[in-house]
C-alpha cells in the first residue's frame, strides 16, 4: 500500500511539471491534473492511495499551477477544484473497479455456453461401439 502512495506522489509531481510546460495557463491545467487523478486512482484501485494522490493533486495544482507563487490559498475556487479531482478519481477508481467486476464475472458465468467462451466440444465414441 505504501508504495502505491508513494507511486501517487511521484505521479503527481511528473504531472505537474510536464503540465506546467506543456498546458496553457487556466482551466485546461486543472482539467489536464483531474484527468492525472483518474486515471492513477483507476491504475491503483485503492481508496486511500487515490485519495491520497488526490490531495497531493490538490496541493501542486493549486500551489504551483494555479498560484504560480508556490501558495496553497483556501478559496471558494480551491475548494471546488478539489471536489472535480475527487470526483475524477472517484469515476476513475469505479470504471476500474466495474471492469474488473465485469471480466471476472464474464470469466465465471455458468450462464454462458462452453462453445461461446471458445471452447468445443468432441464427442468421443465408446470403445467398442458400432458406428
Amino acid at each position: 500500500m505504501e508504495f502505491l502512495i508513494a507511486g501517487g506522489f511521484v505521479v503527481t509531481v511528473a504531472a505537474c511539471a510536464a503540465v506546467a510546460v506543456l498546458v496553457p495557463v487556466g482551466t485546461p491545467r486543472v482539467v489536464a491534473m483531474a484527468a492525472v487523478a483518474g486515471a492513477y486512482a483507476a491504475w491503483s484501485r485503492s481508496p486511500l492511495a487515490a485519495s491520497a494522490t488526490v490531495l497531493m493533486v490538490w496541493c501542486f495544482t493549486t500551489g504551483f499551477l494555479v498560484n504560480t507563487a508556490g501558495e496553497l490559498t483556501l478559496t471558494r475556487p480551491d475548494m471546488l477544484r478539489f471536489g472535480v479531482f475527487a470526483a475524477a478519481a472517484f469515476a476513475g477508481s469505479m470504471i476500474a473497479r466495474s471492469l474488473v467486476t465485469l471480466s471476472t464475472a464474464a470469466r465465471r458465468s455458468p450462464d454462458v455456453p462452453r462453445q461461446a467462451r471458445g471452447h468445443t466440444e468432441r464427442t468421443v465414441p465408446k470403445v467398442g461401439a458400432r458406428t
